[in-house]
């Protein structure tokens, strides 16, 4: 029993902050789309490379404008930081700060809204929960589910 509880180890392992680089996000990379309530929603990350991992979303309802944001996961002074830019604005940093297979979790405690982006990976499923405190100082969260998205 002891000798098989020591196998699983590897799996449950989340690295700290200072012990992930970029590379160990590739699991992130691809194209992730969800069609629900009319509309389509879509995350697309290009593997890492040279430090950068572009990214994007893009929501598309119909009689809507598109809602889109810009993403890049980079390395910065030894650490991983997603760079947030939605609907235009100025990049908002989150540092990685836990990861492991298929998971990872970005913080910047002095933002607003949201100030934990989480994602998360099983198989072909990718999903993002953004959590933190709300106008009335409550936690609030949400979440989005996507398949991978496969050559047409």
């Amino acid at each position: 029993m002891r000798f098989s509880a020591l196998l699983l180890l590897p799996l449950l392992w989340t690295a700290p902050a200072g012990a992930a680089g970029l590379d160990d996000l590739a699991w992130l990379a691809g194209s992730w789309v969800a069609e629900r309530d009319g509309g389509r929603s879509e995350e697309h990350y290009m593997p890492p490379r040279g430090g950068v991992m572009p990214g994007m979303h893009r929501t598309v309802r119909a009689g809507k404008a598109p809602s889109v944001e810009f993403i890049r996961i980079v390395e910065e002074g030894g650490k991983v930081v997603y760079l947030a830019s939605p609907l235009g604005q100025q990049p908002t940093p989150f540092t990685l700060t836990e990861s492991g297979p298929g998971r990872a979790v970005f913080e910047n405690p002095a933002h607003d809204y949201p100030t934990k982006i989480t994602y998360r990976r099983d198989g072909d499923t990718l999903t993002a929960t953004i959590a933190g405190p709300g106008k009335d100082g409550k936690i609030r969260e949400s979440s989005w589910s996507w398949t991978r998205e496969t050559a047409s």
